[in-house]
């Protein structure tokens, strides 16, 4: 069977998150979507403003489900599949998970992507969904005075795979007009990966976007491997990025980065740089993602993936995506020592092996 997507979508208050997803739901081709509401407080403000209430589901004119969620998401889309095979609600082919404005979106994720253990819950999690990307609203009037001063809205922009512009149409207006370029350019250095897109005019490409095929962590999703990790955005980013001023660092050191490798890593050296990715930043690394060529079996990358501190299971994929076949990591954090880590990668030649108490002292933050 194949897992039903998950889009998990994000946005500070008052980005417009609501809106966005009354216009989805009127939508045809997202009929039979589950919608996951994750609010702070006892009242679910959102929930009344998306459509009339029955209990805690209703049937909308295109067939949606609404559902409000618990603060465990699994517990909650673990619920809702139970009442999905209990027949109490119609069969749905998508989930949307709409967090309230002021998540850090990382454990969300996290707890999407986690590898399943013996617990009933993450079986079913594992079998009967999969994260298929992040989407991110960002108020286009308020979008660079909310980076600048909420850690919360650097992290939903830096996970995203798909960074909508809100109230474009307002920041045209002279009377509230502010800068859409620079701003596009701040959420570029930020994630070159995302696709930025404009909601007033690119409704086509949203939609393509979000009904497009893919998952989050890649797990046999070799064909989709090329736009996930999108290395070649940073590498080209990172080229036309002035040597006198640094675009890409944003409040609290938040940077992007990219390590390429042109031979094949021995399997050690891949196993101790994970272990000390994992060990010596922690929540400092807001996400990584990477296509590593193994010696062991350098015909397959390596997928790996990981939010914070947690590292997630590697998966092999049965060929390269591309002609490209070194390694590439994509890195987004809070001042981390991205040449630490290069060179701990870089120590598959003899000559530069590194302990592994000398890696957990240079990947410290400097």
């Amino acid at each position: 069977m194949t897992p039903i997507p998950i889009t998990l979508l994000t946005g500070f208050l008052g980005s417009g998150k609501t809106t966005f997803l009354n216009m989805l739901l009127r939508e045809p081709r997202f009929s039979g979507t589950a919608v996951l509401i994750n609010e702070l407080g006892e009242v679910s403000l959102d929930h009344d403003l998306i459509a009339h209430v029955d209990g805690d589901l209703v049937s909308t004119t295109t067939g949606c489900l609404c559902c409000s969620a618990t603060s465990d998401v699994q517990q909650a889309l673990f619920d809702l599949w139970n009442r999905r095979r209990a027949r109490e609600i119609p069969a749905f082919s998508r989930v949307i998970i709409e967090t309230t404005g002021l998540v850090d979106p990382a454990p969300v994720v996290a707890s999407l992507i986690a590898p399943p253990t013996a617990n009933l819950i993450d079986r079913t999690m594992a079998i009967q969904f999969a994260l298929s990307r992040v989407v991110t609203l960002l108020d286009a009037l308020n979008g660079e005075a909310t980076l600048e001063r909420h850690f919360e809205m650097l992290k939903q922009v830096a996970l995203a795979d798909l960074i909508i512009l809100s109230k474009t149409d307002l920041a045209e207006d002279p009377a509230s007009s502010t800068d859409l370029d620079n701003l596009r350019a701040q959420v570029t250095d930020l994630n070159p990966t995302a696709v930025v897109v404009d909601r007033h005019k690119d409704w086509a490409t949203i939609m393509d976007q979000l009904l497009a095929s893919g998952t989050f962590d890649l797990r046999s999703k070799g064909e989709d491997a090329v736009a996930w990790l999108a290395a070649e955005s940073v590498i080209a980013h990172e080229h036309a990025t002035s040597t006198t001023t640094d675009p890409n660092r944003h409040a609290d050191g938040i940077r992007s980065h990219v390590i390429v490798i042109d031979e094949p890593l021995p399997p050690t050296v891949f196993g101790f740089f994970l272990n000390a990715l994992k060990m010596s930043v922690g929540p400092d690394l807001l996400r990584m993602k990477g296509l590593f060529c193994l010696a062991d079996d350098p015909g397959r990358p390596v997928v790996a993936h990981g939010v914070q501190h947690q590292i997630y299971e590697v998966d092999r994929l049965p060929e390269w995506p591309s002609p490209d076949k070194r390694t590439r990591v994509v890195l987004i954090g809070r001042d981390l020592n991205i040449e630490a880590m290069r060179s701990v990668l870089n120590a598959a030649k003899p000559k530069k092996r590194t302990s592994k108490s000398r890696v957990k002292q240079l990947f410290a933050r400097g």
